[in-house]
């Protein structure tokens, strides 16, 4: 099992087969395929890989048989490219399942699952929602409210890998972290008392806390920041975008958006790095070509906020 985690490590940053003695055929050759799409994505971006490491964060055994070994592994994943002259990190916490097997002697990986959601840590919070912040519509439509959007990225840089305490969390946590980051920058609570409507989040982390549907889940999230209070400006493209902007996914192309980013960095060329919750990312190039959700048809959305 260390083996198998030390080569995943340097496959990060090496293009090595190494990785393929821990492993059966079949999850060999899906490792491969995934190995070569993102080796491929690195050229295509005319990246250098430079360093990578791996912390294990928690190791637990879930199944100990015979011919079979079933482990949970969370783990933070960092690498360093580089980018013309520029120097780059980005970082990704992961949360695997991994199955293996007893096959002629040998222990053997047949199968590594990704698994969703983190439990929540014990952090200091930075702020907790007040329920006067609220601005009724007549005041978000005269501009009572200035968006700081290095407030924002602060919080999207410190919360990146936590969870503030002063809200729930989800498994599927992306949106509610992006709505955290926009209220940091300034964005008000629009509160209707309809979770159907509006833009808001009451209760703290309370089991009886109220939000909008638009507060947590993507594809709202979305609408509303097309149609809702929140002051915004659609863009061709994700160069246009400036630090503190969002990224709205649609991974099938079939319409329903299932996550949500927001920008806190840029690469040599421009190009937006992304924080996100969920599968939590620091500094992810924008496009998440390198995610398991990621399809041929995929849509995005770029929204500039004001």
């Amino acid at each position: 099992m260390e083996f198998y985690l030390q080569c995943r490590t340097k496959n990060l940053v090496t293009k090595t087969n190494e990785l393929s003695k821990c492993l059966d055929k079949e999850e060999a050759e899906s490792i491969e395929r995934s190995n070569l799409q993102r080796w491929q994505q690195l050229k295509e971006r005319r990246i250098r890989p430079l360093q990578s490491r791996l912390q294990i964060n928690d190791f637990q055994v879930e199944k100990d048989g015979i011919n079979e070994i079933v482990v949970r592994i969370k783990a933070r994943e960092w690498y360093a490219y580089q980018l013309e002259k520029r120097w780059h990190e980005q970082e990704k916490d992961i949360h695997i399942r991994v199955m293996l097997r007893h096959v002629k002697d040998r222990w053997l990986i047949v199968q590594e699952n990704k698994i969703n959601g983190t439990p929540q840590k014990s952090v200091q919070p930075v702020f907790q929602p007040q329920e006067d912040v609220s601005f009724n519509e007549e005041q978000i439509r005269k501009g009572s409210y200035v968006y700081n959007r290095l407030q924002a990225v602060r919080y999207a840089e410190a919360w990146w890998n936590e969870y503030n305490p002063n809200f729930r969390h989800f498994d599927v946590d992306c949106t509610n972290f992006i709505s955290q980051c926009l209220y940091a920058g300034g964005i008000p609570f629009y509160s209707t008392g309809n979770r159907a409507t509006g833009w808001w989040y009451r209760g703290g982390n309370s089991p009886s806390a109220l939000w909008s549907y638009s507060w947590t889940v993507a594809h709202s999230f979305r609408w509303y920041l097309e149609r809702g209070h929140i002051k915004t400006e659609s863009k061709s493209s994700a160069d246009q975008l400036s630090l503190g902007d969002v990224i709205c996914y649609d991974f099938d192309g079939d319409g329903r958006w299932q996550h949500s980013t927001i920008v806190v960095a840029k690469d040599s060329h421009g190009m937006p790095l992304v924080n996100a919750h969920t599968t939590n990312s620091r500094h992810r190039y924008w496009d998440y070509r390198d995610s398991t959700a990621y399809t041929p048809n995929i849509k995005y959305r770029f929204f500039h906020i004001m």
